[in-house]
């Protein structure tokens, strides 16, 4: 989630510069056509390319709402693993007084956490954009690794290799994690720890878990639909293409250097309308390691961090920095 209060030149050449260097290569080569050739033919009214753009530009203003729904539902339910965790966690430890079982329990919810997070970071090619300028930028973050690599990496952080032996073929590991916390729940309600009451809103909160992140996979699996993500692009791109050609008509018009302006006219409309087809594009999958992501790292650790001051712990892990003005 990009935090930055500014927008820079060089954030802004960066995801641009493709575009800018197409359009400028267009419209100088349709000013060259008309002016110096005498193609007066590839000129076209301006009306209808107008008209084209306001259709355009209501299409993709349609994307980019569905894009900012599913980015806000990402968020919502991470608030929701955020609440459900502290009140597991309260809850936990008003009934069980054993603080060895306080800390195993509560350690491997931070566990499953993190295997969540980390499942959610996992890269699905045919679910990422076009481009990947918006994972280009946080490419060498330490909080953004290959699946694998990442899972091995926080097996050996916990010193839990055994564990990772014997899942790392599985195919979803937070659902073993968090089954494995099912089986405690009932362990502790037949060593009569806890009552029936007691096991069943402990369950009931291990439930709303599996809740949440069903709700993240089905957004991590479910690309935005391809009848809107594919021609939002393509219209986009239309537009952008035949608008030097009703440009060069009509600034033809002012004098006789006027034609010229269809080249910084057209860069300057294409950009607007290619960066709000970039918005769309880099947060319609708000899982996909990128700068406009839900910050799921940050969130985890928080919690983490929560947890620990319950138990009473007193050396607590630090708060993750943002990385390049993004919160990961």
């Amino acid at each position: 989630m990009y935090i930055g209060k500014k927008l820079e030149i060089q954030g802004l050449w960066f995801w641009a510069k493709k575009n800018i260097y197409i359009t400028f290569a267009l419209s100088s080569t349709v000013v060259i056509l008309y002016e110096f050739f005498d193609f007066k033919f590839i000129g076209i009214p301006f009306l209808p390319v107008a008209t084209i753009g306001t259709a355009v530009a209501f299409y993709v203003g349609f994307k980019n709402n569905q894009a900012y729904d599913r980015l806000w539902e990402a968020r919502r339910l991470w608030g929701g693993f955020t609440n459900t965790s502290r009140t597991l966690a309260a809850s936990f430890i008003s009934l069980v007084k054993d603080e060895n079982i306080q800390k195993e329990f509560l350690y491997r919810h931070i566990a499953y956490l993190n295997l969540v997070r980390i499942q959610l970071r996992k890269r699905i090619p045919w679910a990422t954009g076009h481009e990947d300028y918006h994972q280009q930028v946080i490419s060498n973050s330490e909080e953004v690794k290959e699946y694998n690599a990442a899972v091995r990496e926080f097996f050996e952080k916990i010193g839990k290799m055994d564990i990772y032996e014997k899942t790392k073929d599985k195919g979803n590991i937070a659902n073993i994690a968090l089954k494995y916390q099912f089986a405690k729940v009932t362990e502790l309600k037949r060593n009569k720890i806890i009552d029936e009451y007691e096991h069943s809103d402990l369950s009931r909160l291990l439930g709303e878990l599996f809740n949440l992140q069903g709700g993240c996979e089905r957004i991590k699996t479910t690309p935005l639909f391809r009848q809107f993500s594919m021609f939002s692009r393509l219209f986009v791109k239309l537009f952008i293409f035949i608008l030097p050609f009703s440009l060069v008509v009509e600034l033809s018009k002012i004098g006789e250097h006027g034609i010229w302006l269809v080249v910084p006219c057209t860069l300057l409309i294409s950009w607007v309308f290619m960066s709000m087809e970039q918005v769309g594009e880099s947060s319609e999958n708000p899982f996909d390691n990128g700068v406009n992501d839900t910050p799921i790292s940050s969130i985890c650790r928080n919690i983490e961090i929560d947890i620990l001051e319950m138990l009473g712990e007193t050396k607590l892990p630090p708060r993750i920095e943002p990385y390049k003005d993004v919160l990961l």
